[in-house]
């Protein structure tokens, strides 16, 4: 007999990933939008943020955090943010990390690194 919690010998648990897509946004402000998707298991035992940034010469921009939903689905993300310095049509470099804050510890989260992801990518107008 199995409890509630038990788990099979064969179970299988989708590893953490997270994406960025191949095209960017650049917005008439400077802002820079990147996309992506990102899978993250349960349970964990604090919040999973997704943190992205944009990189293409000397200008950078990070964009802002994202809580993920980790059900163990495949999801997609959605983040905007300045840049600092100007950011052109054409090559970038985009990076996304799935980040737990694990609150076990005490009152400090503690950040852990799940994954992390880059890209070359294009940013376009839009």
């Amino acid at each position: 007999m199995t409890g509630p919690l038990s788990v099979s010998a064969g179970a299988h648990f989708a590893s953490d990933t997270v994406t960025i897509d191949r095209i960017g946004q650049i917005a008439e402000d400077g802002a820079i939008t990147l996309t992506g998707t990102y899978r993250c298991s349960s349970p964990r035992l604090g919040p999973v943020l997704i943190g992205s940034k944009a990189v293409q010469g000397d200008a950078r921009a990070s964009l802002d955090g994202i809580v993920a939903n980790c059900d163990g689905q495949q999801r997609t993300w959605r983040a905007t943010g300045q840049a600092s310095g100007t950011f052109r049509p054409g090559a970038a470099r985009g990076e996304a990390t799935l980040i737990q804050l694990d609150l076990s510890h005490g009152l400090v989260p503690f950040p852990t690194v799940l994954t992390a992801g880059d890209t070359q990518l294009t940013l376009q107008r839009g």
